[in-house]
């Protein structure tokens, strides 16, 4: 028995991961989906009288990858839980090792395919950020490789090396208060690219989001004005011996408002009414809901802004009840 079709290294999560196996005569074939570290089992196919098997794997890989944005200073992180690294094993009936065993491949949670080295973001490489902030950028190497941050003042210039370890996915947080008196930072990531910050004020009342993009990354934006913020009540209600009574618990939305940005900006923000994860950004991350379903991101003959509706994950009950 051997592995006729196996899927490329890096391959996107976010399309089919087709296997293949053949055997010289018919027989059932058991498949075993693992990780390659620790040989946890992700998922099991069985094809019964066939002497040859193909299967799209990635509906068992996809629930294995753990998004958890963190803050921090400036420098690398480990993208270890946002990539699937698997074997596949084929087994004979009546083995008990497997017939045959398919390369490890690594493969990453985005929806096209990429090569690497290249930055992988939703967001163009120019951007906005206000002081006190930070931002994440994913990077795909095919090898180490040095990542500078540069930071300008007028004309002092203040720079700082970090060693990408070698290929493969990583993140790298910029985190503007290690570089307080910048009114410019630039990210050159060597052949992955380079990203410029220009620093801005931060309005008052402005929100920062971050989102898992279509790419594989955390994008981050600040919508400086928050249009509305609404509380609403749930109550669950019964009738005793002492009249109505009401548990009530609530949740709070608010309306955010973005500035006026290019279409590829409102683009990339639009991703949030889909994304499966949005956190609002604070001294920590916190999840939240977008309630939006429909936005526009181009408004023909005018300048566009987008609007989402946000609201926290669960409801919160009322201490009194």
């Amino acid at each position: 028995m051997q592995f006729t079709r196996t899927p490329r290294q890096f391959a996107p999560l976010g399309g089919e991961l087709r296997y293949a196996v053949g055997h010289e005569v018919p027989t059932t074939i058991t498949i075993r989906i693992a990780d390659a570290a620790d040989g946890t089992l992700l998922g099991a196919r069985r094809f019964v009288a066939v002497d040859s098997a193909a299967f799209d794997a990635s509906p068992c890989i996809r629930p294995t990858l753990r998004y958890l944005p963190e803050p921090g200073p400036t420098g690398i992180r480990t993208a270890g839980d946002r990539t699937a690294t698997v074997v596949v094993e084929a087994f004979a009936a009546g083995d008990e090792e497997p017939s045959a065993r398919s390369e490890v491949r690594t493969f990453l949670p985005a929806a096209a395919k990429v090569e690497a080295p290249a930055l992988l973001t939703a967001m163009p490489r120019e951007r906005l950020i206000a002081a006190g902030e930070a931002d994440e950028l994913t990077l795909l190497t095919a090898e180490a490789q040095p990542v500078t941050v540069i930071a300008r003042c007028g004309e002092s210039t203040v720079a700082q090396s970090f060693a990408l370890p070698g290929a493969g996915l990583h993140l790298f947080r910029i985190d503007t208060n290690d570089f307080p008196e910048a009114e410019t930072i630039v990210v050159d990531a060597g052949a992955c690219g380079t990203v410029r910050y220009d620093l801005a004020l931060r309005p008052a009342g402005a929100v920062r989001l971050a989102w898992r993009s279509r790419a594989g990354s955390v994008e981050h934006y600040t919508f400086p004005i928050e249009v509305s913020a609404t509380v609403e009540a749930a109550k669950r209600r019964a009738y005793g011996p002492e009249g109505h009574v009401a548990i009530a618990s609530t949740e709070q939305r608010r309306v955010l408002r973005s500035a006026y940005e290019r279409r590829e900006v409102l683009e990339a923000l639009a991703e949030t009414i889909s994304s499966p994860e949005v956190w609002l950004v604070g001294e920590e991350y916190e999840a939240v809901d977008v309630v939006s379903d429909r936005t526009a991101v181009h408004r023909h003959g005018s300048l566009s802004c987008l609007e989402i509706e946000i609201r926290p994950k669960s409801k919160t009950p009322q201490p009194w009840n």
